[in-house]
């Protein structure tokens, strides 16, 4: 089919959940469009010549912005991409059913008052989620993080600017839950993978931990983070009774040095409730509400719109013990 370019103009919302410097974005280059300075035709071309079996796709513009790439202000401008493929079927008056078929971008550098394409990519992903710029690696100008996701696999693929002007593909971050993200810590920007906090597998009612990865030897190494690590093995479906148990004894003993964490709290509660450990169950949900709200998140490298979402569900995680909603009832029955 033919390929098509609608160019959306509104700032995507994935840039709103990071915590970045005001300068690294600049939505205003989507004006550059308006006033025929960019040629988002170029981009269909360089698409067909660089990457073959993308004729069938289509892609729209999601989001156009200036970046500090190159420490000169307005001279670098990324478009990011999401691509979709028709699926042959129509509904309501005529719409096309679709699917996602990708993710990218396209890189403008302004070399004597006119905007040239450098570069076309296409990222690890089906499905286009956003990109932002940020100093990962302390060369005191921005990177640029592309975001796409398939399905709960997140992607944030990390790019450099040589001098040369031509983007180089540094790291590709993978996670699951909520994903990698550009995160901050002490002003300064790194790259965190947000995963699950909880060993309930109700996805609608979780609460998500920062595990920070860090730039060293040219790699995004990660920060130990044994709770992180606890969660991932004991939240697995179909455990036998034996591991249960030994999870359940891992966050007791983790609780023994944070008495308040929420967290393991509500994971000690979750496993003996799976163990039909009943007396002990009871004891748990009797210290969740007593705590309330006073027991304790670790909202390290969250933004605030992640720890506003995190205390959000630990809310609504207590509302549940003492049956004042319904929408996440039995959850320790999808463990």
């Amino acid at each position: 089919m033919r390929y098509k370019l609608a160019v959306i103009l509104s700032a995507f919302s994935f840039i709103t959940l990071s915590s970045i410097p005001v300068y690294a974005v600049d939505e205003s280059a989507a004006d550059l469009v308006a006033r025929g300075r960019l040629h988002l035709s170029d981009i269909t071309d360089a698409i067909n010549k660089k990457y073959h079996g993308q004729k069938e796709n289509y892609w729209d513009i999601a989001s156009i912005a200036y970046h500090d790439f190159t420490g000169v202000p307005e001279v670098d401008v990324v478009v990011g991409l999401e691509g979709y493929h028709d699926k042959g079927g129509v509904y309501n008056d005529g719409k096309q059913v679709v699917e996602d078929a990708g993710a990218g971008f396209g890189y403008f550098h302004r070399e004597k008052d006119e905007w040239k394409l450098k570069q076309v990519e296409l990222v690890k992903g089906k499905k286009y989620d956003g990109f932002e710029g940020a100093d990962l690696i302390g060369l005191a100008k921005d990177q640029l993080v592309v975001y796409s996701s398939t399905d709960n696999q997140k992607f944030a693929t990390v790019y450099m600017v040589p001098l040369d002007h031509v983007l180089k593909q540094v790291a590709v971050m993978e996670g699951k839950d909520f994903g990698p993200r550009v995160a901050q810590s002490d002003n300064k920007a790194l790259m965190v993978d947000f995963r699950r906090a909880l060993v309930s597998n109700c996805d609608d009612c979780q609460i998500f931990f920062g595990h920070a990865y860090h730039w060293q030897d040219h790699h995004f190494l990660p920060e130990a983070n044994d709770f992180l690590d606890a969660v991932d093995q004991y939240a697995k479906a179909d455990l036998d009774s034996d591991t249960l148990q030994k999870g359940l004894s891992w966050f007791e003993n983790y609780l023994a040095v944070h008495p308040k964490d929420f967290c393991a709290l509500a994971n000690c509660y979750e496993l003996s409730q799976k163990l039909n450990l009943t007396d002990k169950a009871a004891a748990y949900k009797t210290k969740l509400l007593k705590l309330g709200t006073d027991a304790e998140l670790n909202l390290k490298y969250c933004d605030q719109w992640l720890s506003d979402r995190n205390r959000t569900f630990q809310q609504e995680y207590l509302d549940d013990l003492v049956g004042k909603t319904k929408t996440h009832e039995h959850r320790s029955n999808d463990l």
